[in-house]
């Protein structure tokens, strides 16, 4: 079984697992993506996808070329990867009595977060902990800002979403708000203090 290896950063708005043929492919055949833990990452079947075989992790994420009858390209796009994307994919190729016609596995290594240091003196109103990208980014985004323990502010469809924050954070955060343009996901803390000295990590999640 060939195996591939693909690297991009995590900024990247998508990134390709390739898996090409030269064989003719019968009518029929069924096509799966899966991850190293056998989620089902994409299904395309007699030229469609098949979204409810799909994990809901990848819902939304991932899209394949169509022309299964001819010799050619069944590579997947994944879009808005993340370092939590790094794995090893398999393509398989059924056809209509489930015999594996071909078989091909890409690893993908997705380059960690980038690291920011921020230094504030503990007395000080406010700071910015910086968050920017280039990439645009579809209306239904979810972001996720946490820290080393918890899950420090939440912003979907436009909104904050304090419910899923814990409580040692809330009142104390402020977002940006224009997510559907590339730029400024920074995340404003309110009254720092020695206890706010942690890592923090920014993930931007596309739901589908």
């Amino acid at each position: 079984m060939s195996v591939y290896q693909v690297k991009v950063d995590s900024g990247a708005e998508s990134v390709q697992l390739p898996c090409k043929t030269i064989v003719h492919l019968p009518e029929g055949v069924k096509v799966m993506w899966r991850d190293k833990d056998d989620d089902v990452v994409h299904v395309c079947q007699n030229s469609s996808d098949q979204a409810e075989e799909q994990d809901r992790y990848y819902r939304g994420r991932t899209e394949m070329k169509r022309n299964l009858l001819e010799p050619g390209d069944l590579s997947l796009t994944l879009k808005y990867p993340t370092d939590t994307d790094s794995n090893t994919y398999t393509c398989t190729v059924y056809n209509s009595e489930k015999d594996i016609l071909m078989k091909k596995q890409v690893v993908l290594w997705v380059k960690v977060l980038s690291v920011y240091q921020v230094e504030v003196d503990s007395e000080v109103e406010s700071v910015q902990l910086p968050c920017k990208t280039t990439v645009h980014l579809p209306e239904d985004i979810k972001v996720v800002w946490e820290d080393r323990y918890r899950k420090v502010h939440v912003y979907q469809n436009g909104s904050d979403q304090p419910e899923e924050q814990d409580r040692y954070y809330r009142g104390r955060t402020e977002m940006k708000r224009n997510l559907l343009e590339p730029g400024d996901l920074s995340l404003t803390l309110k009254y720092p203090t020695n206890y706010d000295m942690v890592i923090w990590q920014k993930l931007a999640e596309y739901i589908g």
